[in-house]
């Protein structure tokens, strides 16, 4: 049977040369129905943008229900996909009902056509009442709040009676109510009636109470596929999100729900803890940020100005030497480092590239660890080294071989520091 939806190593973007959405391919079968979850920046929007014909892919193939999406009408597309978007941008000077009617204007044959057949009064009545809308269908559009104008932003997309139901952050404005309500109306609609549901969602818990398949993006690649179960990993979840996640199956329902495991670990202001971060090439600017927001007393270099973590540090205020744009690192700028970092016990390492202008970042976490400080090195590191005769990657193993700890992800690092058994004394 024909797919409801098929990409074929779609890849799409804003920018041909740096796309946001990397070689996709995935199938979605008649009457599915699927989360799509990911970060912000993941890709969720483009998708949307590309499924609803708004923008056509770099390379790859979309089809609908079997028909290439870059060849649909407009009008075409209209009657196979039903979308519901988070919201409608602008004036609007329409009623609630006349909105909702206005989309079954796809189904006429001619303009000449009745404006209103038994049909269309028929689906109209059906999904203002399903949405709870039938009480302000004379009420102006620009006159309703944010979850009255959600619902019949939802009212206006079933109304139409398509195959493919398309939901973009659909219930995000709506009160826990009325959010249960058109999930309700949505699962109601792809398991009575067939229609395909692709739902794009940041709610979590949500979208793994509905739907029986997630899909989960990261940096615009499909980095999972699968059931609740499957997807809703912990350490899979943590990578995606950079966050520490707890994972729990409700006993009775079997649903599966996931919260933040806890709250970001902070210092008491006392202490103020001192750290010093060996960045370079953007792989420090989330950890700074995150260090800054736990209390932590933050140091980074050398680093070159105009690199984006020179950027994030200067904004947050981080003490940082800085070399010229493309230079290695000097024996001046160097020597200024190793005297701001010369009483700090705990050294942090991201994935930095190393190549023969900075290995001498390195110094400053081996002076760490001869004062019997407390080093952390980000795991996969030695992918990263880019000397001509593996330096940096000899001096990793032998900061590792001191006692350095590794690390894989920024919530991770976080909880190793807090529950590490020797605090970081301040000097």
């Amino acid at each position: 049977m024909t797919a409801a939806l098929a990409l074929e190593g779609v890849t799409a973007g804003y920018n041909p040369g740096d796309p946001v959405l990397r070689s996709i391919t995935l199938r979605l079968e008649r009457g599915e129905m699927v989360g799509i979850l990911g970060p912000n920046g993941a890709g969720k929007t483009t998708l949307f943008r590309l499924l609803t014909g708004l923008m056509q892919p770099i390379h790859g193939e979309v089809r609908i229900f079997g028909e290439p999406c870059r060849d649909l009408t407009a009008k075409r597309r209209a009657q196979l996909i039903g979308v519901a978007p988070q919201s409608i941008d602008g004036p609007i000077p329409f009623s609630v009902h006349e909105l909702v009617a206005m989309s079954r204007s796809v189904w006429r044959a001619h303009p000449w056509q009745p404006s209103h057949t038994v049909r269309d009064h028929r689906a109209v009545e059906r999904a203002l009442a399903l949405t709870d809308m039938s009480d302000l269908r004379h009420r102006p559009l620009d006159a309703l709040s944010g979850g009255e104008k959600q619902r019949a932003i939802v009212a206006m997309a079933i109304t139409r009676e398509p195959p493919l139901l398309l939901l973009d952050e659909a219930t995000s404005h709506l009160d826990m109510n009325h959010r249960l309500e058109i999930m309700q109306i949505v699962e109601r609609l792809n398991r009575e009636e067939g229609v395909t549901v692709l739902m794009i969602s940041h709610d979590i818990n949500l979208s793994a109470d509905f739907c029986h398949r997630l899909l989960l993006l990261d940096h615009g690649a499909l980095v999972a596929d699968g059931t609740p179960s499957e997807v809703l990993r912990p350490e899979l979840l943590q990578a995606v999100y950079h966050c520490d996640i707890a994972v729990s199956r409700d006993p009775q329902r079997g649903v599966i729900t996931v919260n933040p495991a806890r709250r970001l670990p902070t210092l008491p202001p006392e202490t103020g803890a001192r750290c010093h971060v060996i960045g370079g090439g953007g792989s420090a600017g989330e950890l700074l940020r995150r260090l800054t927001l736990s209390g932590y007393r933050v140091s980074c270099g050398v680093l070159n100005r105009g690199d984006s973590d020179e950027v994030t540090a200067t904004a947050l205020d981080v003490d940082t030497v800085i070399e010229k744009p493309f230079s290695p690192v000097s024996a001046a700028a160097m020597e200024s480092v190793r005297r701001m970092a010369q009483d700090c016990r705990l050294c942090i390492i991201p994935e930095v590239p190393f190549g023969t202008g900075n290995t001498a970042n390195l110094r400053i976490a081996e002076d760490v660890c001869r004062r019997g400080g407390r080093v952390f090195i980000m795991e996969g590191i030695e992918h990263c080294d880019y000397t001509p005769d593996g330096e940096a990657k000899r001096r990793i193993q032998s900061l590792l071989d001191s006692g350095a700890k590794t690390w894989k992800h920024t919530a991770t690092l976080l909880q190793q520091l807090a529950e590490s058994d020797s605090q970081v004394e301040t000097p």
